[in-house]
């Protein structure tokens, strides 16, 4: 067990080592590349990858630690340009995949709140770097990162509702512990509110010091420890807790801070790249293509899931005043979504709510939509020469 582990590790790390170079090298993202190593790892191929707590919990906090690096990369400021046309898009980008969802589920036996919630989710880990690499425009840019985080906290919060409904734990006990989630959400608004306060600035002062004992580093960790913990006492995920860490840390600490890209270089170096390998590990192709039904709700999932959002995308940015490429570019970037989706089918898993099929079907509808979607939509859109 042991050497089947260390043999297993290692390989995991060579491969997150040179995944960023053949990321490169073939143009797609980093994400999609680990997924895609992990296929080849775990049950598909080389079926290399042992079950073990060791694995579970490496993949376990490499969820945690993903939405909460989705919550850092979240600031409240972007919402305030542009704010109707944000609105219409996001609401778009979410009711129309959502619906879609909700009508496909009795055709694939998964819950319709649970798969409506799967294909409204965006990526906004995917979608902020791809800004700095389109640079159409400032409205442009500025529009996309704040539809897709919007409709990243909807989907969170969605997600959260539809697993305790399935799960039979909606009740009084659910709405108290929803408030008390909800209330958790004025944290970083009150900050926001109050920046620039005293107490405010002697927080970021103690947070951002530079000492050799790290300081912020292990205030970050302490505050995602203590909200998944109250997040799970709750009844809700431990990912909803993560997340309203990431909030929280985004607005005590400035844009491009050297905390913030430690605390991304402990993500995107490490337990990120660890944690889609491992779920890639997990999808087991050749069961999936082996019968007819399988396929078929392959074929259907994929197909539905990306066009969905590409379609009600567009459609609403047209509404908003966007031309047919800049729209039709929108639609295509909001269908490029990995870490919820993910994230989405890995808790469904673990809670019996679908089966290895499904969980692969969905992981490969990431992988898909998160490398057609940049793809194409950099190559209907080219920069401009001066800002809107």
């Amino acid at each position: 067990m042991i050497e089947s582990l260390v043999l297993a590790l290692t390989a995991i790390f060579l491969l997150i080592m040179i995944s960023p170079t053949i990321a490169g090298k073939i143009k797609i993202p980093v994400i999609v590349t680990e997924l895609i190593f992990g296929i080849i790892l775990g049950k598909s191929l080389l079926d290399i990858v042992p079950s073990s707590s060791v694995m579970d919990f490496l993949a376990h906090f490499g969820l945690i630690y993903l939405m909460f690096l989705v919550g850092l990369e979240i600031r409240f400021e972007n919402l305030q340009w542009h704010f109707p046309k944000i609105i219409i898009i996001s609401s778009f980008s979410f009711i129309v995949p959502f619906l879609t969802g909700f009508l496909l589920s009795p055709h694939v036996n998964v819950h319709p709140l649970l798969l409506g919630t799967i294909f409204s989710t965006t990526s906004l880990g995917i979608i902020l770097p791809l800004t700095k690499e389109i640079s159409y425009s400032e409205e442009f840019n500025y529009i996309l990162l704040a539809s897709v985080a919007i409709v990243d906290v909807i989907s969170i919060f969605m997600l959260a509702f539809a697993l305790s409904l399935i799960e039979g734990s909606i009740g009084a006990y659910f709405a108290y512990s929803f408030l008390a989630i909800l209330s958790l959400f004025l944290i970083p608004l009150a900050l926001r509110v109050f920046k620039g306060s005293q107490i405010q600035v002697k927080m970021e002062q103690w947070i951002l010091e530079k000492t050799h004992f790290e300081s912020g580093v292990r205030a970050t960790f302490a505050l995602i420890v203590l909200l998944v913990a109250v997040s799970g006492q709750l009844g809700f995920h431990a990912i909803i807790g993560a997340f309203i860490a990431g909030l929280i840390i985004a607005e005590l600490i400035p844009k491009a801070s050297l905390l913030e890209e430690k605390l991304a270089s402990f993500g995107y170096g490490f337990f990120i790249p660890l944690f889609f390998i491992l779920m890639g590990a997990k999808v087991d192709i050749p069961t999936l293509i082996s019968n007819i039904t399988n396929i078929n709700h392959l074929t259907f999932i994929v197909a539905s899931g990306i066009l969905s959002k590409i379609i009600g995308v567009s459609i609403a940015s047209l509404i908003a005043g966007f031309k047919a490429k800049e729209s039709i570019t929108l639609g295509l970037l909001h269908s490029a979504r990995v870490s919820l989706i993910i994230a989405a089918a890995e808790i469904s898993h673990e809670l019996g709510l679908i089966d290895i099929n499904m969980f692969s079907t969905l992981v490969i509808l990431a992988i898909i939509s998160s490398t057609l979607g940049p793809t194409i939509g950099k190559h209907i859109i080219r920069p401009k020469p001066d800002k809107v």
